[in-house]
């Protein structure tokens, strides 16, 4: 009884950001955030194709389960996924992929982690999984 109560203090001083603010808060801490990922964009990979953005998403969602991946998050309306279980990285080691429009036929899609080393391997996955025709 004594560890919960010291934990709901721990996690209740975390949550509260007090007159400061903070870049972290308790979703960043716990991996829940995906602002770490959007930052990062610029220094991730980014590929057009010729699929709607709606049918891109979906795509992309069914090759990363194929591909053994975890879905952790999703929101197709926002735009963006987070994935995780790539071979040889840390189990919680997260992938973004952000979709924007880029006409009514063509989606922009980006690849953003806070690892340089999973981007390749994600790359691999993704965008060769987007670039074979659906059947």
């Amino acid at each position: 009884m004594k560890n919960t109560i010291i934990l709901f203090i721990v996690m209740s001083a975390l949550s509260v950001s007090g007159c400061s603010s903070s870049k972290y808060n308790l979703a960043s801490l716990a991996g829940t955030n995906v602002r770490d990922l959007e930052a990062h964009k610029d220094s991730g990979i980014t590929r057009t194709f010729n699929i709607p953005r709606g049918e891109a998403f979906d795509k992309t969602v069914s090759i990363v389960k194929n591909a053994g991946l975890t879905v952790f998050q999703r929101n197709p309306k926002k735009g963006y996924i987070v994935v995780m279980g790539f071979k040889e990285q840390v189990d919680t080691t997260r992938v973004g992929i952000f979709f924007e429009p880029a006409s009514e036929t063509a989606t922009k899609i980006t690849l953003s982690s806070l690892s340089s080393l999973v981007l390749p391997k994600a790359e691999k996955i993704i965008f060769e999984g987007l670039a074979k025709p659906s059947s």
